[in-house]
């Protein structure tokens, strides 16, 4: 995995994206069209390597367009960047299975720690900035992982797409 063809993703968990993140909202499915359009604007772009850190919300949406793409975009790889090994397990039923699916389909799945520890999702997301040169996100401005990790990515000069401004 080359950075130079490598994107990654960042954006909150359902309570703070439009809606909490209703996937039957118009919001969001205007989230997720605009989200599948920039992942194939990178794709076009020469990016073929797509992480994300697989938190509920933007991530797994991200993660899910992605492998929907794979049936017209050839090359395009998945990696699911765990903080822990058993950072899906922590979520409702629903939420696990769907996430399970998502990993099982995942290019490559890499875990930076066999068990949780304080910051260990913070490390995830500078994992995956220092690993990328583009970060497709959606930046509210609000505090949180997503704000250190946009920030961040500002910092190391990645280009920047946000899809907060096309909601």
């Amino acid at each position: 995995m080359n950075p130079e063809t490598t994107c990654c993703f960042t954006g909150p968990r359902p309570p703070k994206l439009p809606m909490n993140g209703n996937e039957f909202s118009a919001e969001i499915a205007t989230l997720k069209t605009n989200l599948r359009a920039a992942i194939i604007d990178a794709y076009d772009e020469g990016f073929r390597f797509f992480m994300s850190g697989m938190a509920e919300g933007f991530d797994l949406f991200a993660a899910e367009a992605v492998l929907e793409l794979k049936k017209e975009l050839p090359g395009i790889s998945l990696v699911a960047v765990l903080p822990y090994d058993d950072a899906p397990k922590r979520h409702s039923a629903k939420t696990v299975k769907r996430m399970d699916l998502v990993l099982s389909k995942a290019d490559a799945v890499i875990s930076l720690s066999e068990k949780y520890s304080f910051g260990c999702e913070h490390r995830r997301n500078i994992y995956m900035v220092d690993n990328s040169t583009r970060i497709i996100g959606f930046y509210n401005g609000l505090s949180g992982g997503t704000a250190h990790c946009w920030n961040y990515a500002s910092e190391k000069n990645l280009e920047l797409v946000n899809l907060y401004e096309s909601i």
